[in-house]
């Protein structure tokens, strides 16, 4: 008997602000794919590649389930989003890993409450967990007030879903990544909550302002397929939510390489472009597949170094 979980990737737009409870918005796309194996065996063995992390859920999954041994299974990463570029990879796959161990183990089928707490993720943004269950455009933490009072009451539950929109199917989102990233453009981790810890939190003026663009022009654009008015705002309110990192990163965006290429796409007339987290993975979006096609045949000529994947966004899930 075996399980398999496939998922996608998660394009973070950008927070509403750098401490808690944060908030912001992002869409789930459906690649580069993170695909989980689980089957049944004679004594526990998992992925070398990324056995510190199933190790980690193995481990919870022991505390959870009361079990003094680990599980008789196979733990088998068939593929997985490349990390540290803003793709949220290591939520998919921790959250596909916990799904497949659960659904793999249990008479049951396993709640979203169990699959969260054995992936323990969404310390910072809550996007990509929900969006790994419930894909689409994915807005959380809009109302602070409500998740402060979570926090003080004890309640570190994930900041719940304010809107959840599916984005037009003609759409494309462009993933852009560089093939020699320095290490001071890719951030997570222990580097990650460091930069968190040295930042000042957003005023009320920066907040509204992109709460404003969030619920003003992002989320009506996306309802009315309104490519050029979404393109616009995704680049505005990206950049906006940058120039609260801009005291750790040097400006709205990761690094010298980074803020280059963006203002290239943008001069070269790309639209909706901006940084996916900390990056240095950046996307750009198209209107059609079409569109999408046309920009990739001499990508490598234009902008040579980085390479485009042309991605989906994912709308629906059997997940549950």
């Amino acid at each position: 008997m075996s399980v398999e979980v496939q998922t996608g990737a998660r394009l973070h737009f950008g927070l509403l602000d750098v401490a808690a409870p944060f908030g912001g918005c992002g869409v789930i796309i459906d690649g580069p794919p993170t695909c989980v194996r689980v089957r049944s065996a004679t004594t526990f063995q998992c992925d070398e590649r990324h056995r510190d992390r199933t190790i980690g859920i193995v481990d919870r999954w022991q505390q959870m389930t009361g079990q003094t041994t680990r599980p008789s299974v196979t733990i088998e990463v068939v593929s997985a989003a490349p990390p540290h570029n803003g793709l949220g990879s290591g939520t998919q796959l921790s959250l596909a890993i916990s799904l497949a161990l659960l659904k793999q183990t249990s008479a049951e089928p396993p709640t979203r409450e169990c699959v969260l707490r054995l992936a323990n993720r969404g310390r910072r943004s809550a996007v990509g967990s929900h969006g790994f269950f419930e894909p689409g455009f994915i807005v959380e933490g809009l109302n602070r007030g409500q998740a402060v009072a979570r926090e003080r009451t004890g309640n570190q539950q994930l900041n719940p879903i304010d809107r959840r929109i599916p984005v037009p199917e003609s759409w494309r989102a462009g993933i852009v990544l560089m093939d020699d990233a320095s290490p001071i453009e890719t951030i997570s981790g222990d580097e990650e909550q460091q930069q968190f810890d040295a930042l000042q939190p957003a005023s009320d003026e920066e907040r509204a302002r992109l709460v404003d663009i969030l619920t003003g022009e992002l989320i009506p654009s996306i309802e009315q397929s309104d490519f050029d008015s979404f393109a616009d705002a995704v680049t505005r309110y990206n950049r906006s939510s940058g120039e609260l990192f801009a005291s750790v990163q040097g400006g709205p965006y990761n690094g010298e390489a980074t803020t280059r290429l963006i203002e290239r796409l943008i001069a070269s007339g790309f639209r909706g472009v901006g940084q996916s987290s900390w990056g240095p993975g950046v996307f750009t979006w198209f209107e059609t597949e079409k569109a999408a096609t046309l920009a990739a045949q001499d990508w490598e000529k234009r902008f040579p170094g980085t390479k485009l994947l042309v991605q989906r966004p994912l709308r629906h899930t059997e997940r549950r």
